[in-house]
């Protein structure tokens, strides 16, 4: 599974996570641009996950 959240037009990434409700997670990254735009989390099963992203103008 994977969740990306984004930041508005005009912003940049400073910094990101995730909420998963159980198991493993693969990679967790700020993702997009350059400059980063979003923040990308991938897991290694089916599970519910939530990627969150701070982002500034």
């Amino acid at each position: 599974m994977t969740a990306t959240a984004t930041c508005l037009v005009g912003e940049t990434v400073v910094g990101g996570g995730f909420t998963t409700s159980s198991g493993s997670i693969r990679d967790s990254f700020p993702s997009g641009g350059p400059p980063p735009t979003g923040w990308t989390v991938t897991t290694t099963a089916s599970q519910t996950i939530t990627a969150f992203v701070l982002c500034a103008s």
